[in-house]
């Protein structure tokens, strides 16, 4: 039989080792800092980090203006076009707009600091450190200006480096911080972590080979552009405003309702969440993004793209997510301590909902790329309000343990939801394979979610033993996908 490649699948897959590698060391570093942070500060001074970490958030997102993501579309758009002036003027109104954007926020919130620690923590006293968060801020916008920028451009080997400089830079100072002045040095724990990724993105950004534009003589054309980035990115920055805001709304309520210890069960779990799926994720983010909006006028095109993104998205995270559900308690154990055996539950229903959350993320990115910003706050307002809806309505019943719950229904929503838009947008349909092996992950998930719940060592041999068999099966798929190794193409052998 043949070796079927697809060259498509190899630049997915390569995009995704590059990016991977790169959240390997994160993960890692995050590992080692979130374990110092849980011994020395426990689980209510990580509720402190998630509430401090959702005002940077918030503030960063308001003031950012959705520039850095509208900025990676039309710098895309500028490449494939071969049109170098379009490019430098872009990249120019972006840097330009971060930092005074920026500024404004970080200012913003140092005026308005006690209100904002009223708000986010319940009682005054905080100012102080919250008017702090506002260098994280500026820092923040600044540097997310910079990796988008070369995000557009597609330097992923650029992107991999910040990743792993600003998480190796930021590790030692966050250590340090809390190691010398407890809990009263999560503020300089999280700001140097901010200006640990600002020094990584400005020194690769500078080193890159994007044409300059002499401002002075441009002027009205950067002003132009930055009409045209604010278009799209007032609406992604109204998204993304509204999930960070829900997650502000969420800390909050945990911690004026169930105590600051809820808080740090469920910033844990959302933290591990977030990190794992991460070579995954940020390979869609930095390479399939400005990929798709290359051929976004081409539907049939940009079809097979997102199918080809799915197929290798669930090939590659399927058996970690089936291997996160046996070992939850396990890895929580180990990344943090025995006191936050109470995230076990909150993570393993997370985890669940990952599963749809990498099949949607695809779907998502065509509106993205088609410039449809209204239906992407439209499916972006229906997870949010789904996900705040569950947890306000069954905290005092389920407890903090709602917020995984939630997390999976508002994903399941957020698939059926955004299916029904790209159809309509662009006739897109899955595949038939895509749908037989998401439905083969999500019955095997849910196999294991139940063995790993009842504690029984046969059981749990079980889970293993599905783990393994459909962690080989990927495995030979995407060997299928890639073809050959370059030494063995001579032989030409099926690896399905």
């Amino acid at each position: 039989m043949k070796v079927r490649t697809n060259k498509s699948a190899t630049h997915i897959i390569r995009a995704s080792a590059i990016m991977g590698s790169s959240s390997f060391v994160v993960i890692l570093t995050g590992v080692v800092k979130n374990k110092v942070l849980a011994l020395i500060i426990g689980p209510a001074g990580l509720g402190l980090v998630g509430l401090y970490l959702s005002i940077i958030s918030v503030v960063a997102t308001i003031s950012g203006m959705g520039i850095n993501g509208s900025g990676v579309r039309h710098i895309a758009a500028a490449v494939s076009e071969n049109d170098n002036e379009k490019l430098s003027i872009t990249c120019t109104a972006v840097r330009i707009s971060s930092f005074v954007f920026g500024l404004v926020g970080a200012i913003s919130l140092i005026v308005f600091r006690e209100q904002v620690s009223v708000l986010a923590i319940g009682k005054s006293g905080y100012g102080a450190v919250v008017a702090w968060l506002g260098l994280g801020v500026l820092a923040t916008n600044v540097s997310n200006a910079q990796i988008s920028l070369l995000n557009g451009l597609r330097k992923l080997g650029d992107l991999a480096r910040i990743n792993v400089t600003g998480a190796l830079l930021g590790l030692p100072i966050a250590c340090i911080a809390v190691l010398l002045w407890k809990t009263n040095g999560v503020i300089a724990a999280l700001v140097g972590g901010n200006l640990a990724t600002l020094t990584a993105s400005w020194w690769f950004y500078n080193k890159s080979e994007i044409p300059k534009v002499k401002i002075g003589r441009n002027w009205n054309l950067v002003l132009v552009q930055l009409r045209e980035l604010l278009g799209l990115g007032t609406v992604l920055m109204l998204s993304a405003l509204m999930t960070a805001s829900v997650q502000f709304c969420v800390r909050a309520y945990l911690s004026q309702t169930m105590g600051i210890e809820a808080t740090g069960h469920f910033q844990a779990s959302w933290s591990i969440s977030m990190l794992y799926l991460g070579f995954v994720l940020n390979a869609m983010a930095t390479d399939f993004y400005p990929r798709l909006s290359m051929v976004a006028k081409d539907s049939s095109e940009t079809n097979n793209l997102v199918n080809e993104q799915m197929e290798v998205a669930l090939l590659l995270t399927g058996p970690v997510i089936l291997g996160m559900l046996s070992f939850t308690p396990q890895i929580i154990s180990i990344l943090y301590s025995k006191a936050f055996y109470e995230t076990t539950s909150i993570l393993r229903w997370q985890i669940l909902g990952d599963l749809f959350k990498v099949a949607c993320w695809p779907m998502g990115f065509i509106l993205l790329a088609h410039g449809r910003s209204a239906l992407f706050f439209a499916a972006e307002l229906t997870w949010n309000l789904a996900y705040l809806s569950i947890i306000y309505m069954g905290l005092g019943i389920w407890g903090v343990n709602i917020t995984g719950i939630a997390f999976l229904v508002a994903y399941i929503l957020l698939f059926c939801v955004n299916w029904v838009i790209v159809h309509r947008l662009t006739r897109f349909r899955f595949t038939r394979y895509n749908l037989r092996l998401l439905l083969m992950y999500v019955l095997c998930s849910i196999i294991v979610y139940c063995f790993a719940d009842t504690n029984n060592v046969m059981f749990f041999a079980m889970s293993l033993l599905i783990t393994l068999a459909l962690g080989v099966y990927s495995i030979r798929r995407l060997c299928n996908s890639v073809g050959p190794l370059p030494w063995k193409k001579a032989k030409a052998t099926n690896c399905f």
